[in-house]
């Protein structure tokens, strides 16, 4: 059985006044799960965040659910807003939502961010995913599962965080959608656009954190190397959830790339992670 590749609008919501800048999330996020970023970019951007089919307010997910077809909702969202250019802002799975809908329009897409994130999955990453998607099919209880992915997605500084552990794990499990979740992970999982970017002449900034368990830097470096006009930020200390743990140095890296003004003064924290 395989989705439809129809696609679907999602939920979305604008956050702050300016010109647009599109915030992907990642996997079983919904799109306000940016916070903190989502604070520091929507005081120069009318910041637009979804939620991918199958988390948050979306409808569900279906066995065999793409990148593309999320990539293609997306550009459902960006037809029914009547935005013909967009910055776009993707972490992880959105990252990779980014990538695709960078290749099937390129010409919408004004600059790119890929944060932690990958061109391809490999061998070790891909199971790691389908791990993830037969936990949650397995009943596994919601706490533990998320428990489990954590320690691929924070690094050792932020383990040690416990106000930054708890909020995150509360998110996590108020959010829960595990057949939504394993189809997004199987999704994931699949990815592979390494050899297609390197046609992709948009201005692209790659972001990694030197302590990215789940997407160690080798990823990033392949990324930015497939990219003609990409360079790479790294995030000294973060892990996969960069924006997450290094907030500050997060916004700065983006905000400047993004041509906002005053960006290092304002990247300081500005919100609070909620569900």
């Amino acid at each position: 059985m395989t989705t439809s590749t129809r696609p679907v609008l999602p939920p979305w919501q604008a956050h702050g006044d300016g010109p647009p800048l599109l915030l992907l999330s990642g996997l079983g996020a919904k799109g306000t799960s940016w916070r903190p970023f989502l604070g520091s970019a929507a005081r120069h951007f009318c910041v637009l965040t979804l939620d991918n089919r199958g988390a948050g307010a979306a409808a569900a997910a279906r066995p065999g659910l793409t990148i593309r077809d999320l990539a293609l909702d997306v550009i459902a969202l960006l037809d029914h807003l009547e935005l013909e250019r967009v910055p776009v802002v993707g972490r992880s799975m959105g990252g990779m939502i980014a990538q695709e809908l960078a290749l099937l329009e390129p010409a919408r897409i004004e600059r790119l961010v890929l944060a932690s994130t990958t061109g391809r999955c490999d061998a070790h990453l891909a199971a790691i995913f389908e791990h993830w998607a037969r936990l949650a099919e397995a009943g596994v209880p919601a706490r533990l599962r998320h428990h489990a992915s954590m320690l691929w997605c924070l690094g050792s500084a932020a383990m040690a965080d416990r106000e930054l552990v708890e909020p995150y794990l509360r998110a996590r499990l108020a959010g829960d959608r595990p057949a939504d979740y394993a189809h997004q992970a199987r999704a994931c999982a699949a990815h592979d656009a390494l050899d297609r970017l390197r046609t992709l002449h948009v201005p692209a900034l790659v972001v990694a954190g030197t302590d990215d368990r789940l997407m160690p830097p080798a990823h990033a470096h392949a990324l930015a190397a497939a990219l003609p006009l990409a360079r790479l930020a790294r995030v000294p200390g973060a892990g996969h959830m960069a924006y997450l743990e290094a907030p500050a140095a997060f916004a700065r890296e983006v905000l400047e790339f993004l041509g906002a003004p005053d960006a290092a003064r304002h990247a300081e924290v500005t919100d609070v992670l909620t569900a």
